[in-house]
């Protein structure tokens, strides 16, 4: 049964995502592995309350909606040209060296544009990218996410088995290159 805990929860994770966001990037470079990431986990069941929670409380985010930008990323290749590569090629489409335009690609140049503008990426309604062939931790290992002077934060709706973080209750979660809020 998926039940919410999100009125017990939600005030300590977002406490404790504003204390990771304001951490020492040094700090947090060294508890993520050498990474400049920060997952922050929730249920899925209530992920529009933790995304509107998080708008309102977290100044300095820019909050990317991969669901958005992955109609944006469709619209630009254009509905029948998209039909028929995704047909032929499936998920290479999406993180291919293969193409010159990848929806991962995509990802990767939103979070470029936020850090220019001084700005924390925050990626929201990942579950998008569930089996696309690339995961979060194809993002956090982007050269541009590694020497940031920017932390990353994903917004990553999963469930907890014992230890293990399963992304939508389906794949165990990397989480390699990351400082975990959860």
């Amino acid at each position: 049964m998926n039940t919410s805990n999100y009125a017990v929860e939600h005030n300590r994770l977002m406490k404790d995502l504003k204390l990771a966001i304001h951490a020492d990037l040094a700090k947090l470079s060294v508890d993520a592995n050498g990474g400049r990431s920060i997952l922050f986990v929730y249920p899925p069941i209530d992920e529009e309350s933790y995304i509107a929670d998080a708008k309102a409380q977290l100044s300095g985010c820019d909050f990317i909606d991969l669901r958005q930008l992955y109609v944006e990323f469709i619209d630009n290749i254009g509905w029948d040209e998209f039909k028929e590569a995704y047909q032929e090629f499936s998920t290479e489409l999406f993180s291919s060296a293969n193409f010159e335009e990848t929806f991962h690609r995509s990802i990767m140049h939103a979070i470029s544009e936020s850090f220019a503008q001084g700005k924390i990426p925050v990626l929201i309604h990942t579950g998008v990218i569930f089996g696309m062939g690339f995961s979060n931790i194809h993002i956090m290992e982007q050269d541009a996410v590694m020497h940031s002077s920017i932390p990353l934060v994903v917004f990553y709706p999963a469930v907890i088995h014992q230890d293990k973080i399963v992304f939508l209750d389906h794949q165990v979660a990397s989480h390699y290159r990351c400082v975990v809020v959860k």
